[in-house]
């Protein structure tokens, strides 16, 4: 039995994603991976930060942060505007980046970073950060130019300090990453796993992903899980704000009992199909797997080879 509070598109439930997502904040939720305590001191004097872009794929771009002392800097990625230079302007640009980011969240999280608050949401376009970090910039257009930038801000005053960091860089055309799925489900629990050719874990990888009732998305929308799947997946894609809320990464986990955090509820003889795609510029191959839920005592791992595969046309 489906939840009331399914969150639905054309009446169709999507499972929830379990990262933490903060309301009211257009675009502009961050993370932070710290490396060493916020409590420590920290400086804006003489900050050299170290950018280093790991993977450039067609609709994201991974980084690593560091700083030579310990401060809060700003990381960020904005498509490329004309023939601009912002080093020209560097003080400007960095105060109209901060803007962007909105000054009073950045003091939000400054309180949080304080408290000892460690991860909300790693992939957005804007973040605080502090430490050593691995950021992942998402939802970027393929084969176009971008400014991945980082400069040190003061959090007491939230002005930017010192001098700006910038580096281009160029979305490829098409994937650059082989990611394939594999999906377990273990009593009303489910877990995701995206995997790379060899067999690890990708945790940079954005992807989306549903369940539902094969019955019951028969007999009330008249589709097939395949038909629901494609529909449901190419309208989250090409709507903003479906989309943002919805990606995912890394292992996914999900509780489908009555009391849990999925839309999907399992009941006992019902035949559910899960699939996952991934977000890569364009929607990929989708990966779809069937189970007949036994009750609390079903466990069941799906590998590549149980993966019924259909092909679709990019999103």
């Amino acid at each position: 039995m489906n939840k009331s509070n399914s969150a639905s598109m054309h009446g169709l439930t999507v499972k929830r994603s379990n990262r933490l997502f903060i309301a009211g904040l257009t675009a502009i939720v961050m993370a932070v991976f710290l490396s060493c305590s916020p409590e420590a001191k920290w400086s804006t004097e003489d900050v050299e930060i170290t950018m280093n872009i790991t993977t450039v794929s067609a609709g994201f771009v991974r980084c690593e942060f560091s700083t030579n002392k310990e401060a809060y800097y700003l990381v960020a990625c904005e498509p490329m505007r004309g023939d601009a230079n912002p080093m020209d302007f560097q003080k400007r640009f960095m105060t109209l980046a901060l803007d962007s980011a909105y000054v009073t969240y950045l003091e939000w999280r400054h309180e949080k970073l304080l408290e000892g608050e460690e991860n909300i949401a790693p992939f957005s376009s804007h973040a605080l950060n502090y430490g050593t970090v691995g950021h992942t910039f998402t939802q970027l257009v393929p084969d176009s130019a971008y400014w991945i930038y980082a400069f040190v801000v003061n959090p007491l005053t939230m002005t930017p300090s010192g001098r700006l960091y910038i580096t281009p860089v160029q979305t490829a055309d098409s994937s650059t990453v082989d990611v394939h799925f594999e999906y377990r489900v273990k009593g009303s629990w489910d877990y995701i796993y995206p995997l790379d050719s060899f067999g690890s874990i990708v945790d940079y990888y954005p992807y989306i992903a549903a369940t539902c009732d094969s019955a019951e998305t028969m007999d009330v929308f008249g589709q097939t899980p395949d038909e629901y799947f494609w529909d449901l997946f190419n309208t989250i894609y090409k709507t903003r704000e479906l989309l943002e809320p919805s990606l995912r990464y890394g292992i996914d986990a999900t509780d489908n009992s009555y009391f849990g955090t999925g839309y999907e509820t399992f009941e006992e003889g019902h035949v559910y199909y899960t699939a996952m795609v991934g977000c890569d510029g364009f929607l990929g191959k989708i990966s779809m797997f069937r189970f007949k839920w036994t009750g609390e005592k079903f466990e069941a791992y799906f590998t590549d080879e149980d993966n019924l595969v259909f092909d679709g046309e990019d999103g």
